[in-house]
């Protein structure tokens, strides 16, 4: 089961690689590896959850390249910023 956050995901994804049919992309799907995504493509999905997640500011300065190998690591990734901005 995917999490709302991981849904956004696949479907900035799909949006960004004009597919159909967004099934193939899952959790364990690996952005780079498995959908070819090169350094300006995610740039790109990186400006698309911004526009799409309310409060959401990526710093990619701050990225580690671990923190998106995967689509669930990219969703948990986007989860922890949006808990880090929000004042507690």
């Amino acid at each position: 089961m995917t999490t709302t956050m991981e849904t956004l995901v696949i479907e900035a994804l799909a949006s960004l690689l004009d597919m159909d049919d967004a099934s193939r992309i899952t959790p364990q799907t690996r952005i780079e590896d498995d959908l070819g995504i090169d350094s300006g493509l995610l740039l790109e999905l990186f400006m698309m959850m911004e526009e799409r997640v309310p409060n959401l500011q990526i710093d990619p300065a701050e990225l580690r390249p671990t923190e998106f190998e995967t689509v669930g690591k990219f969703a948990a990734m986007i989860d922890s910023s949006l808990k880090a901005a929000v004042p507690a």
